[in-house]
């Protein structure tokens, strides 16, 4: 089965660029190239090619990712969304767990890093490079509060049981087959997570675990 992706960045030359050398992994194939906000809005209103998982640039003309992240799920739409910039740092980790991006990559990233950064994405829902998580370990680690009674009784033990093997980078069917679960209903034990969470992506998730004491920072698998 192939990972169908697509692209959107306001430079067609990057956008052809990457579109030949994505396609150059068997698994991989590139549905659409936007180089235009509106375009890319408007394929969203016509529900024209929607992928797996879409490529953002940060900067894409007179927008950006985040005003299209936006407006995305604004429209229900909750396809990961990889994102790309020249203004990239590492220390901008708590940027993914507010806007709620997949993965946060500089734009001059290796394509071969890129490649399997989308597979990670595609089979787990996140990815982070070696130097953010130890950003986010460090961040969690400062702010870590004590869990409150409330919190404690928000979540139930299965939900807390998938929080816990989401932390450890496990597929939503591996998740099944551990807790002997339909797919299906791991999905809806995830959807209840971010809703009781407020977490808008797994990241957010696992901060929230840490922080409240459902999860160990050492438990967390990179």
């Amino acid at each position: 089965m192939k990972i169908n992706i697509s692209l959107v960045d306001d430079e067609t030359l990057i956008t052809e660029l990457l579109t030949n050398f994505l396609q150059q992994d068997a698994a991989i194939e590139v549905l659409a190239a936007y180089n235009k906000g509106e375009d890319f809005l408007n394929a969203l209103e016509q529900q024209i090619a929607l992928p797996d998982l879409f490529v953002f640039d940060y900067r894409i003309g007179d927008t950006d990712g985040l005003e299209l992240l936006k407006k995305m799920r604004q429209r229900g739409i909750n396809i990961p969304v990889i994102l790309l910039s020249s203004h990239y740092n590492d220390s901008l980790i708590s940027f993914i767990v507010k806007t709620g991006f997949a993965a946060f990559l500089p734009k001059n990233i290796k394509p071969t890093i890129l490649i399997e950064v989308i597979h990670e994405v595609y089979t787990k829902g996140f990815y982070l490079l070696p130097a953010q998580f130890e950003q986010l370990r460090e961040q969690i680690l400062i702010k870590n509060q004590p869990l409150t009674t409330d919190l404690k009784l928000a979540l139930s033990e299965r939900e807390i049981e998938v929080l816990q093997l989401i932390a450890q980078q496990k597929t939503g069917k591996e998740i099944a087959d551990i807790l002997f679960l339909s797919p299906k209903t791991v999905e809806g034990h995830k959807n209840s997570l971010f809703i009781k969470t407020g977490a808008k992506n797994v990241v957010g998730l696992i901060v929230y675990g840490v922080q409240n004491k459902l999860l160990s920072i050492d438990e967390i698998a990179l």
